[in-house]
């Protein structure tokens, strides 16, 4: 019932036009039992063949018609489960996406979507089937009343063992789809660790094996089995409408006089309704596949909550000279429960200034370069700019001010969304200056390849920020992957170029030869934030804590 709602909210006219299509269908398809048995009783008159002839036009015109409409509705499923997933994902925090895990997104949107889309074409086949069996009864009220209520009492016993059956099947179902997020971990893990996989034989057999292939039998048996059990209970159905037949071909006779012409009629529309209640039943498998599949969407769609009304994007002016962090602190929970604690923090960015963040792994880094960005909130403390707190309405507006490349980056292979003022002589002229020219092109609004190496790759990533053209920038361990030539470029040239510019530059390092061209330096230890003094004393390349908290180094 899930699924009918859910179509109805989505599409109601198409969709209860296309049912009604279905139901005249398969009404259509049981009067022509009534027209045959007509047709052999009093002969084929004008009458009949008339008849005849606009039941064959009616069944086959409201047939088509229900699937055409079904067909279209099907695919606006898709189209509107993967917009609202997306846009779901894109609106919510990014700590929840984070917690969802990319599976569990992937399997959502490339196969729960697809099994709710497959199973609508089949509701005209399920509709008809429906409206054949009702017929088919109110005429077999006519012939015999007596059979027509055996059919009935068959039709709820029948749905009654079938209801009992798919519980049954429905768990199995659904304990099949909790093992298919787990086999996309599995899928991730095999085309991510490709290299590592192939280089160790022994990690292959047991990661990409032995634990790939408990989680893809498990998902093979629990689905059998909850197919099985809906399969079961179709053919108890059958059986009882067969059972009755068999009553009365081979006992009523015995023990009744029935009139065989009767006897012929009854025994023609129970064949018709056992095909018929076949056709239904068929799908109800599929149907439960469906119900899991979207309720599993459901569930997936009530933890992507909206983080912020996308109206508000232009609520924080471009003109702004500081952003200030102050007491701001953000709760990391780790896989067992553990957490990581990140502050008290308290930080000034500025306009025209270069920032360095410093620190060992796991200290908190990149959760910071988060929460300045505004992709992590913080629990407590507050964000402001020039002096005005930046709160849940504004941060959509406030994230606009920032383009980044982290250390887990994502490289568009399109410059499309970037701004188009000469988006392509600009794109050309980074090329160069990034030493990629004789690699990528630019046609259109594409870079010719992606297939770099990974200093590279970030240098793509880099220019798409560059072209991006925001007030502050945000560099993660950029330089991590560029050679020693490039790296002093970065350093050297295109850091000074972006302060000289009027931009906030944040830049997250490790190489501590270049932290004398710091203007302001950030040490982070165990989530604490001490501030530096960018110059090296001794001539180590280590520079020396001071005594001030951070918002006050200068």
């Amino acid at each position: 019932m899930g699924l009918f709602r859910h179509l109805m909210r989505s599409s109601p006219r198409v969709f209860l036009a296309a049912i009604a299509a279905g139901l005249v269908s398969g009404a259509a398809g049981a009067a022509f039992i009534v027209v045959v048995n007509l047709a052999l009783a009093r002969g084929a008159d004008r009458a009949v063949v008339w008849g005849y002839v606009a039941l064959c036009a009616v069944t086959v015109l409201a047939r088509f018609a229900a699937q055409r409409m079904l067909f279209r509705l099907s695919q606006d499923v898709i189209y509107r489960l993967r917009r609202r997933l997306v846009d779901g994902v894109l609106d919510a925090p990014l700590r929840t996406t984070e917690k969802l895990g990319p599976a569990r997104l992937y399997s959502a949107l490339s196969d729960d979507v697809i099994v709710v889309a497959d199973v609508v074409p089949g509701l005209p086949a399920v509709c008809s089937g429906v409206a054949f069996v009702v017929v088919g009864l109110v005429y077999l009220v006519v012939v015999s009343p007596v059979v027509a209520v055996a059919a009935l009492l068959a039709t709820v016993v029948g749905a009654a063992v079938y209801r009992l059956f798919s519980i049954g099947g429905m768990r199995r179902l659904n304990a099949a789809r909790e093992e298919q997020d787990r086999l996309f971990e599995h899928f991730r893990a095999v085309t991510g660790g490709a290299k590592e996989l192939k280089l160790d034989r022994a990690r292959r057999d047991a990661l990409a094996g032995e634990a790939l292939d408990r989680t893809a039998l498990s998902y093979r048996d629990h689905s059998i089995r909850g197919l099985t059990v809906f399969e079961g209970a179709a053919g108890s159905g059958q059986a009882l409408f067969f059972a009755l037949v068999g009553v009365l071909v081979f006992v009523l006779p015995l023990h009744f006089a029935l009139p065989p012409r009767a006897l012929a009629d009854t025994v023609m529309v129970l064949l018709f309704l056992v095909a018929s209640l076949q056709g239904v039943l068929i799908w109800v498998p599929q149907l439960g596949r469906a119900s899991v599949a979207l309720g599993k969407l459901d569930e997936l769609l009530a933890e992507l909550p909206a983080a912020a009304p996308p109206a508000v994007a232009g609520a924080v002016a471009p003109t702004w000279r500081r952003i200030e962090l102050r007491g701001v602190r953000h709760v990391y929970p780790g896989p067992q429960g553990e957490q990581f604690t990140l502050g008290p923090v308290d930080l000034e960015i500025r306009r025209g200034e270069v920032s360095f963040v410093v620190g060992g792994n796991g200290s908190g880094k990149t959760t910071l370069a988060k929460l300045i960005t505004g992709l992590y909130e913080p629990e407590s403390g507050r964000v402001s700019v020039d002096g005005v707190p930046v709160d849940a309405g504004g941060i959509e507006g406030y994230r606009q001010s920032f383009a980044a490349v982290f250390t887990d980056f994502f490289l568009f292979d399109s410059l499309v969304g970037l701004p188009a003022a000469d988006r392509e002589d600009r794109a050309r002229e980074y090329l160069r200056r990034l030493r990629l020219d004789h690699k990528v092109r630019v046609e259109g609004d594409r870079f010719s390849t992606t297939a770099l190496s990974q200093g590279q790759r970030k240098r793509l990533a880099l220019l798409a920020a560059y072209l991006s053209d925001r007030p502050c920038y945000v560099f993660d361990e950029w330089a991590a992957d560029q050679d020693p030539v490039f790296k002093d470029v970065f350093y050297r040239e295109l850091l000074p170029e972006l302060r000289a510019r009027d931009k906030a530059v944040v830049v997250i390092s490790h190489d501590d030869r270049y932290f004398d061209l710091a203007d302001r330096l950030f040490r982070l230890e165990d989530g604490l934030l001490l501030p530096q003094d960018p110059g090296p004393p001794d001539g180590t390349g280590t520079p020396r804590s001071l005594p001030t908290r951070a918002g006050g180094a200068g």
